[in-house]
Formats: C-alpha cells, structure tokens, sequence
C-alpha cells in the first residue's frame, strides 16, 4: 500500500511545557510513538509556515525524545510565529492589511528555520496524492490546508477532530469570536477530508449533529479511533513532593465548562456538615482565574486543603495518579477525557461527571455524579475517604479489569486500519 505519512505539526508549531504532556499534543506524541514502532510504512512530516510546505521529518522517540515519547527532531529555535491564513468573515482593514503583514511573518520564520535547521536535517515533501493524517487542532491544519489551496496541492487527507464543545454556543444569540473560528476551521478541515477520525463515538455523534442542523459541511465518512486509557512510563524522574495524607486528583480541572466550581463546592459542604475532607490536588497549567476563584472567602475554611501542582512531568503526573485516593473530573463535557481514562490504567478509581464521553471512558470501572449537584459528588468523596471496605472493592475491581483498557498501541493500530484500503476479494 501507499505510505502513511503522519502530521508532527502540532509540536513543532506550538510551544510552552504545557503543550508536552496535556491535551492534543500529548495524543499526537503518544500516537507518533507507536507508528514510528509499528511495521507499516508510515512517514513523518511538519508544516513550516517558513515556506508553507511540508518536509519530512525523523522523530526522536523514547529516551532520545525532549518529551520522553515522541518529538519532530526540529530544534525549538527553528518554531515559527504563527499567523491566520484564513477568517470566518470579512474585515476590509485587516482584509487589507494582511497579505503585507503574513509576508513579514514568513521571511522571520524562514530566518528562523536557516539559523536554526542544519543543510539536510530534513526534506521537502510533495504530498499531493499522499495520505496524510493528523491529530492536530483544526486551526493548525486549516492553516496550512489554505496555504496548499492556493499552490493547487491536494492531499487525501484524514484527520482527527477531538470535539465540537465551542460549536454548543451557536445556542446563543452572541457567538464568541473563538467559536466562529472553531466553526471555520472545522469546515476547512471537513471540506478537505477524505474520512474522517474521531476521538470517541461521542465525538462522532457530535459531528453528524452539527452537519445535519448547517453548522457544518457535508461530511465524508467518520470512523471513531477512541483514545486510550494508558499512561505510558518515561525515563524522567519525579520532580513533586507527593503527599502522605490521602488526596483527590484533578488534572487540568479549571473553572467553567471544567467544573472546578463542583469540586470546591463538594469539599466545603462536607466541611459545613462536620465531615472529613481529604486534600484536592489540582494538576496543570497556571490559570490566573483558577486562582482568582480559590482566592475568594467563601472558601477560606477549606483553601489549606486545595494544594497546585504546575505542569508536573509525565513521571511525576503517573506518582500522582498511583499515590491519589481517587481521580476527579467533574466536567460539564468533554470530547474524550484523558484523564479519567489515565487514573484507571493506574489502578485509581474515578469520579467522573455523568456525561457522555466521560461514561464511554470509564464504562462500569469508574463512579458517576450529576456534574450540577456538588452535594452527589460530596457524598461520593466522603463514601471513598471513610468506607474502607467499599473503596478496597472499588479500587480491587479497577485493578482486575485492567486488560481491558485500551493503549496507545491499539489507538494507532486503529488509525492504520482506517485509512489502509479495504482487502480485494480472492
């Protein structure tokens, strides 16, 4: 069959440390990982809005990796600054102003990329023809899919969308900027896609809802590649102090859709009625309204009991998980939810919000609260923290049903099988 070239673009465009472990990054290192071990004829390419082609890239995967799975083997000087190729609507003064200013950008990303990319490090790449796939943001791929448009280059590209969530404010009579972005580059996507993968069957019934109401175009077909409960070890050391005393787990947990609110609800409930309540640790990034919210006095009686870990390494998040009473993840909705997914393959019980990716996650392994009522999630956190025998019966179940969790192997096994052809008859 025809190779399989696979799309590192969303590391070697973004930056920052909280773009290596979490969200869509981290599912496109996890999956790189196992493709570039797989027997299939799979390549590897990055988009350089430098030149606006692709070139073919050879990973550092393992212990040769910065991230300790996978990474583009691009030096990080070589990043380039990143500008809109397209927009959801017209602006004449921008509209204007742009081609003047994207020029500008591309000769600093190309000074960039010669400093930094030695002569034949890597090599550029036609894909016209080619089968690509990406796990990337739509707004990455949307980028570069105008930019090979307008060079008349058509791949038979196949990506993965990991959700609609900011498509939902099309409820409302006021859309945010960012949701008619999301919109746009999810049309571009979808316009450009030979098949389309999903995160989760969830996932998939949101993509054929918003098709059918016109938020989004006609759509090929959609196959959902769920994403995996494993949380692969890395050569790193752990660089946390973990506490002794029992601790609920949240990761990424933030205010809003993220439901940090349910959480710190619970806990003061439980304090307000005299019952114990163990530490929250709340892994992730810095979020100055995650700590604006904790700062307010409501929860003073409760604020020693809610402790930061900022961007804790791949070693020290799975110490986490191992060493938590239980994982919390309280959130309104999610497309998949890696982290609940994370703390099973740990051997730690969850508490999950009882919607619907959260449940194609956890299955019958994981607890269930209405994500609107703190006081469910409260009697759940007490039941766990002072019910031996029912959490060692809970904890027992998760370990014995650990093979069958899925990995990040079978995530990749999947995408093969989606986008190799179907066998021809004997």
């Amino acid at each position: 069959m025809s190779p399989i070239y696979y799309d590192l673009s969303e590391q070697f465009l973004s930056s920052g440390v909280r773009f290596q472990y979490y969200g869509i990054a981290r599912t496109v290192m996890e999956v790189g990982y196992e493709l570039a071990r797989s027997p299939a004829d799979v390549r590897f390419v990055v988009f350089s809005p430098a030149h606006e082609r692709f070139f073919e890239v050879s990973p550092r995967i393992g212990a040769e990796s910065e991230t300790g799975v996978c990474d583009p083997n691009i030096p990080n000087e070589a990043k380039p600054m990143r500008l809109r190729y397209s927009f959801p609507e017209p602006h004449k003064l921008r509209d204007a102003l742009h081609p003047f200013v994207h020029a500008a950008v591309k000769r600093i990303c190309l000074k960039r990329w010669r400093r930094a990319v030695p002569e034949g490090h890597v090599r550029e790449v036609d894909l016209s023809g080619q089968i690509v796939v990406s796990l990337g943001r739509p707004k990455m791929m949307a980028d570069y899919l105008v930019a090979l448009d307008n060079q008349n280059i058509r791949m038979r590209f196949v990506p993965l969308l990991h959700d609609m969530i900011p498509l939902h404010e099309f409820a409302h009579p006021r859309q945010s900027m960012f949701a008619r972005n999301y919109a746009h580059d999810n049309r571009i996507v979808i316009e450009h896609a030979e098949k389309l993968l999903t995160n989760s069957i969830f996932t998939k019934s949101e993509i054929e809802h918003f098709a059918a109401a016109g938020h989004l175009p006609d759509i090929p077909e959609v196959v959902p590649t769920p994403l995996p409960h494993e949380l692969r070890e890395t050569n790193e050391q752990v660089d946390i102090e973990i506490p002794q005393s029992p601790y609920l787990l949240g990761v990424g947990v933030m205010t809003g859709r993220k439901n940090l609110e349910c959480v710190v609800q619970a806990m003061l409930h439980l304090h307000n009625q005299g019952r114990p309540v163990p530490m929250f640790l709340l892994a992730g990034a810095h979020r100055k309204r995650t700590v604006s919210y904790l700062e307010k006095a409501e929860f003073a009686p409760i604020k020693d009991k809610i402790q930061l870990i900022l961007n804790p390494n791949q070693a020290s998040l799975r110490a986490l998980y191992q060493k938590a009473l239980a994982l919390v993840i309280p959130s309104h909705m999610e497309g998949f939810g890696l982290p609940l997914g994370e703390a099973l393959w740990m051997g730690t019980p969850g508490l999950a919000a009882a919607v619907p990716a959260l449940q194609e996650v956890g299955g019958d392994l994981a607890e269930y609260f209405d994500p609107n009522d703190p006081t469910a999630l409260a009697a759940l956190i007490d039941k766990m923290h002072t019910d031996p025998e029912a959490y060692a019966a809970l904890k027992d179940k998760v370990v014995r049903n650990h093979a069958s969790l899925r990995s990040w192997k079978d995530v990749a096994t999947d995408i093969i099988a989606a986008v190799s052809p179907e066998p021809t008859g004997a």
